[in-house]
């Protein structure tokens, strides 16, 4: 850049350099916002296929469960018992294993999470 032309170039106002930064700050934020989408969808993405595998994986884990209970019954059967009492020792094993579970998911809920701090924000120590 010439010297000489520097020199006679008028210095900015007061008003045109707030007018730069401020379309400075603009586009700084408009950057950071097109990031933040970006890394959002990516992240929605990624979040659905895994609700997709999970749901698959719990599909297949059903049919094997089910496999493994006519597994049961044919072995019953072929031990003599007749089929329909086969079926109805599978059917109280999986009311049994259902009951257990729900118990157990029940304890889970029925736990207060953040007792403490609810203690603390309430004012009660």
């Amino acid at each position: 850049m010439d010297p000489v032309a520097a020199e006679t170039r008028p210095a900015a106002s007061l008003g045109e350099m707030f007018f730069e930064m401020w379309a400075s700050v603009r586009e700084l934020v408009a950057d950071e916002a097109d990031l933040l989408a970006a890394e959002a969808h990516s992240a929605l993405q990624t979040l659905l296929l895994g609700i997709g595998l999970a749901v698959a994986s719990a599909v297949f884990a059903v049919f094997a469960a089910g496999a493994a209970f006519a597994m049961l019954a044919f072995e019953l059967v072929e031990s003599g018992l007749t089929l329909l009492a086969a079926l109805a020792v599978v059917l109280l094993g999986c009311a049994g294993c259902s009951v257990v579970l729900f118990l157990a998911l029940r304890g889970i809920a029925m736990k207060m999470f953040f007792a403490a701090s609810r203690r603390e924000l309430r004012g009660r120590a």
